[in-house]
């Protein structure tokens, strides 16, 4: 979750205006003050500059030039000036506060802490220092702490959005997913064109599954910043999960265009292609996402697939043992790829992708399956029922494992065993004409002809167009169908 982007934004002046005048202060500074009054912050800057180099060891031309070069982000130049006015004995609430802020801007966060707690401790009800010592605290990730100090500060400056967002943030990492969604309302509520707040309203309603507050909320986001790359990207992740496709593809695909080399919108863009079975509109997809991270084997995977069934199969295999090349526990990769070489019937290459497959989830039951019924092309029927009886280890209600089975001891004589395994898948899937079929043929071999004539029109009646069985029934002058 990302903290609102004016984090370190509580610069404060507070009490310089009578230092400035105790001073007696000429010239240069009497002039940057009066530009910063009139929010001309670079003109002040060049001002306050020159009476630093004018009287360099004058804290109050550091403590001006330190704070207005904070109003513009300068953070390791203030803190060189904002560090010299302190040397120079200089003290104070508002100069710890601001010292802090240049610490957070410069990612010195333990020493902002520091310098931020000090000023609490002179200034107790201070609520800019208070919100920045949150920030420091939630940059720790220690999130106890900024909680506390964001629940004083809120209390203490109520209608200020950032400080309910960041105290959001800072629930929201606690696990407080309902606290959390009150403070970015309030935020999104108090400053209603804010993107930011409205998109961490958001991310925090869909945690909690409401998923039409948080798509009303992305929406705000929009409204108030089409050009927001998070918010379009966050509604389009949870149009994806709700089913809605379509509006799905059209959110990544407009994040894409926001940011043409991030990889998310491009690869779920592809996904959600995939999903459709648009695999044309899915192959350019992930070569745009392969463009952000090349070497992503799960993008490869999906694209070789995609290729696949496009038409460009031997792409598609190219693609594959790339991404099993630089992942090799990448299961997804071998089973597409075992998937395509069975097609294909580059039988040994199946063999070895299914065999692969099966040792990373040895309860597979579908690549076990598969790998038997090549071993049953091969004539290598003990391994083909070594891998069935794995199957029926993971599902022992496998229908294509005990029909597997049926014919590997069929092709080794032992008809009895495939009679009971063929009886078996019929057990497990009535509807399985195939099983009725070569249970037949198996009873015929026993002499069990009325017997296996009632199998063949069960597979007919379960499947008319099945032809072995027609056949079958044929050579014995019979009408399929009839009695």
């Amino acid at each position: 979750m990302r903290i609102n982007r004016h984090l370190v934004r509580r610069v404060c002046v507070v009490g310089m205006c009578c230092i400035l005048t105790a001073s007696a202060a000429l010239g240069s500074l009497k002039k940057g003050v009066e530009l910063y009054k009139q929010g001309k912050i670079d003109e002040a800057i060049v001002e306050v500059r020159q009476a630093v180099e004018d009287k360099p060891d004058d804290a109050t031309n550091r403590r001006w030039l330190g704070f207005l070069l904070l109003k513009k982000w300068e953070y390791a130049e203030a803190l060189e000036h904002l560090q010299k006015a302190r040397e120079l004995k200089a003290d104070g609430p508002e100069l710890r506060n601001n010292l802090g802020m240049a610490y957070l801007g410069t990612k010195q966060y333990e020493k902002a802490v520091i310098e931020l707690e000090e000023a609490v401790r002179l200034k107790k009800d201070y609520p800019e220092a208070l919100y920045n010592l949150g920030n420091a605290y939630l940059k720790l990730a220690q999130y106890d702490k900024a909680i506390e100090a964001y629940d004083r500060a809120v209390k203490l400056s109520p209608k200020d959005a950032s400080i309910h967002n960041n105290y959001g943030l800072a629930l929201q990492e606690k696990g407080r997913i309902d606290d959390a969604a009150t403070q970015f309302r309030e935020a999104s509520d108090l400053e209603p064109t804010n993107a930011e707040y409205a998109q961490n309203l958001g991310v925090s309603l869909k945690k909690k599954n409401d998923r039409a507050g948080a798509e009303t909320a992305f929406r705000r986001a929009l409204n108030s910043d089409p050009t927001s790359y998070e918010a379009r990207a966050a509604l389009a992740e949870l149009l994806a999960i709700s089913g809605r496709e379509d509006e799905a593809l059209a959110q990544y695909e407009a994040a894409a265009k926001l940011r043409p080399d991030e990889f998310f919108p491009r690869y779920n863009t592809g996904v959600l292609y995939s999903k459709k079975t648009q695999f044309g509109k899915a192959v350019p997809a992930f070569q745009a996402a392969l463009k952000a991270r090349p070497d992503d084997a799960e993008t490869l995977t999906y694209l070789g697939w995609a290729r696949f069934k496009s038409g460009d199969t031997a792409e598609g295999i190219k693609n594959l043992r790339l991404a099993v090349e630089k992942n090799p526990n990448l299961l997804a990769g071998w089973l597409n790829l075992a998937t395509i070489y069975t097609v294909e019937q580059d039988t040994p290459a199946a063999i070895d992708a299914w065999t692969a497959a099966v040792a990373l989830d040895p309860k597979n039951v579908a690549a076990l399956v598969n790998l038997g019924n090549l071993y049953l092309t091969t004539g290598e029927y003990d391994k083909a029922i070594e891998r069935y009886d794995a199957a029926l280890k993971a599902d022992a209600n496998s229908a294509p494992a005990h029909f597997g089975l049926g014919t590997a001891y069929s092709g080794l004589g032992q008809t009895d065993k495939s009679i009971a395994s063929y009886e078996s898948a019929i057990k497990a899937n009535p509807k399985m004409a195939s099983a009725y079929n070569n249970l037949g043929v198996e009873l015929e071999k026993k002499g069990r002809i009325e017997d296996a004539k009632k199998q063949y029109r069960k597979a007919l009646e379960v499947e008319a167009g099945n032809e072995n069985a027609r056949t079958n029934l044929e050579r014995f002058g019979e009408q399929p169908g009839l009695e």
